[in-house]
């Protein structure tokens, strides 16, 4: 008697339970489908959207929205073609009551499936900004999986594209009506397996391949990124009225840790307690056939307190790298080039906190490479934050090197090459500020020769460029010390060009203190005097 009792019971719940299921599935579901079309549509100016299928789950509290298409409406904006496809969205834990009959959602999680958005529109600024939802959402976990985006610019060149990405959003709150703001969510995650983006003068592509950040952990990681002129040297400069760097820029295995990409995000800060870089390569050129065009640069200690938000990395290191600037100079046939192979630096204290007004902190790097591959240079540099003169002090050695082992750079920008000679070691010390560097510089060198070639014709045999030579090599100190003589000291000492930029003074500085090492100047010729005779 209890059994068949109880079996009663049971019979006629799952009877109910597939009762339900069969008018959610015949009536209900549809009507669902309808209704947030409706509300979407009704609601939105721009877009209009389609539902294909919608699936109720009464008993786990889930409604999942299949084949969901979204697409620009041309009568609201000519420029704007936009479409959305998305696989499927499945909200978690939702209160079915608000969806369907309050047009809120409010849900623990809600899983967006393999979701692609194509188009182009104008990424104009406007002076308003849009509604991102008719409806109340409250979201414990937004999680977008398989996420490919590519938008471009319907009035320049700049476009973005995202491929196979992960993004989870952590409580994200959006009122009815509301518009897009930095401060509706909490915290992310996202992975991503290639970022890239065309800037809007279409000179270059920036990528980013293996991007991968952890709220929990907070730390961003990078398998490699680059910056990729989209067009060759020539090209690329005479698309410029004035001189200008094309640079192109790789980098790989790069990691930020302690990095708060929220806080990023809602308030632009850079904070990271180390950013590690596995490998650099870069190449600059420069054609100085070009016009140049003068405007004063920005001191690279004003360009970090003059950024909005805070910046605050302890340091930044570079463990492997190698660089080359190559130069086409003013009625030169052929560009020179300069490298430095196998560099590895630490920049360290890059703040722009101003309670460093009043309490000392320095900014400064460490970094050591191959000149063209052959001598290893060091260098150090150290400066006071927030110094009103922008003092900073640097220090260097050079190991010993062929002269000769310059002249990819001497011959074409210089129109002079080392015909013979050897570079022992070199050392230098100098203070720079706002307008002036000044130090002291040792130059081990002998046997220093030189031949003047022909701009034009890069000729070194014409008389004009023989006679030329000979007075050089007259005016050249051939070895340092001379023979019978002690070691001459250069002198280091340039008046700061307020149109370039900080690697360019540094180097124009040390090259004031070469050139004093190896020309016989008055002070030169005089101190030879006096050495000589006190020897007799």
């Amino acid at each position: 008697m209890i059994r068949n009792i109880f079996l009663k019971i049971l019979i006629g719940i799952v009877a109910f339970a597939l009762l339900i299921m069969l008018i959610a599935v015949i009536f209900v579901e549809p009507w669902a489908a309808k209704k947030i079309q409706s509300a979407f549509n009704d609601s939105s100016e721009k877009y209009h959207l389609e539902i294909d299928k919608v699936c109720i789950s009464i008993f786990k509290s889930e409604i999942e929205l299949e084949s969901i298409t979204m697409v620009s409406k041309p009568q609201h904006d000519s420029l704007t073609r936009l479409q959305a496809e998305i696989g499927s969205i499945k909200f978690k834990g939702i209160k079915l009551f608000k969806v369907l009959f309050k047009n809120d959602i409010d849900v623990t999680e809600v899983i967006i499936f393999n979701s692609r958005v194509a188009g182009k529109f104008p990424f104009r600024e406007k002076t308003g900004s849009s509604i991102v939802s008719p409806l109340n959402v409250s979201i414990e976990n937004l999680i977008f999986d398989q996420l490919d985006v590519n938008i471009e610019d319907e009035l320049t060149s700049q476009a973005f594209s995202l491929n196979d990405a992960v993004l989870n959003v952590n409580d994200l709150q959006l009122a009815k009506l509301d518009t897009l703001s930095k401060d509706i969510f909490e915290q992310l995650d996202f992975k991503a397996q290639k970022y890239a983006m065309v800037s809007a003068d279409s000179m270059y592509t920036i990528t980013a391949i293996g991007v991968d950040y952890s709220a929990i952990s907070y730390i961003l990681a990078i398998d490699s990124f680059s910056v990729n002129p989209n067009y060759s040297n020539y090209e690329f400069t005479a698309r410029h009225q004035f001189e200008i760097d094309r640079i192109e820029a790789g980098l790989s295995q790069i990691s930020a840790y302690n990095f708060s990409a929220t806080d990023y995000i809602k308030s632009g800060n850079l904070v990271s307690s180390y950013v590690k870089i596995g490998k650099l390569e870069m190449n600059i050129f420069r054609d100085k056939r070009k016009e140049f065009n003068h405007v004063k640069k920005t001191a690279f200690q004003d360009i970090l307190y003059n950024y909005p938000a805070k910046i605050s990395i302890d340091s930044i290191g570079i463990l492997s790298g190698d660089i080359s600037y190559t130069e086409h100079a003013e009625k030169a046939n052929e560009p020179g080039i300069i490298t430095f192979e196998k560099l590895n630096a630490l920049v360290f204290n890059i703040l722009n906190d101003t309670i460093y007004k009043t309490e000392k902190a320095f900014i400064g790097f460490n970094a050591e490479a191959f000149l063209m591959g052959k001598a290893k240079i060091t260098a150090h540099m150290k400066g006071r934050l927030f110094d009103n003169q922008n003092t900073f002090d640097v220090d260097g050695t050079l190991s010993g090197m062929e002269a000769m082992e310059l002249n990819p750079m001497l011959e074409k920008n210089a129109f002079i090459y080392a015909t013979s000679g050897r570079i022992e070691a070199m050392s230098f010390s100098f203070r720079a500020n706002n307008t002036k560097a000044s130090g002291q510089m040792k130059l081990r060198y002998e046997g220093l020769n030189v031949a003047v070639k022909n701009k034009m014709t890069d000729d070194t045999t014409a008389l004009k460029e023989r006679v030329i030579s000979a007075i050089a090599n007259l005016i050249i100190m051939h070895s340092n010390p001379m023979p019978g003589e002690e070691l001459r000291q250069g002198n280091i000492d340039f008046e700061r060009d307020p149109e370039k930029r900080f690697f360019n003074y540094c180097a124009k500085s040390i090259m004031s203190g070469v050139k004093s090492s190896v020309t016989k100047t008055p002070e030169t010729r005089k101190d030879s005097r006096k050495q000589k005779k006190d020897n007799s």
